[in-house]
């Protein structure tokens, strides 16, 4: 089975600096320990796609540890996958997830 191609919205980069400062000052080195399972979080999805479609057409994929949804769309024909936003469960999601 052939890895899929992840690419991100840029608004991701945004979601993860936010995410790490938000962390840090909760607890010294969460931030980083954060952006770790992230990246566990992607290479794992490289392999398995395919996970609820929550709302038009987007998957989400929960983080284990940080409460934290990856949300993405899957592009079976490309074997491409693009994340479109990384965000905390405790905000509203009328508010904050993509329409």
């Amino acid at each position: 089975m052939a890895n899929y191609i992840i690419t991100a919205d840029p608004k991701v980069k945004d979601d993860l600096k936010e995410a790490r400062d938000f962390l840090n000052s909760r607890r010294k080195g969460f931030g980083k320990k954060f952006l770790l399972e992230y990246r566990t979080t992607l290479k794992y999805l490289q392999k398995t796609p395919n996970f609820q479609v929550r709302y038009n057409d987007v998957h989400c994929l929960p983080m284990k540890t940080f409460k934290y949804i990856i949300h993405f769309k899957v592009n079976e024909e490309n074997k491409t996958i693009h994340s479109y936003a990384v965000l905390s469960t405790y905000l509203n999601p009328d508010k904050n997830w993509i329409k």
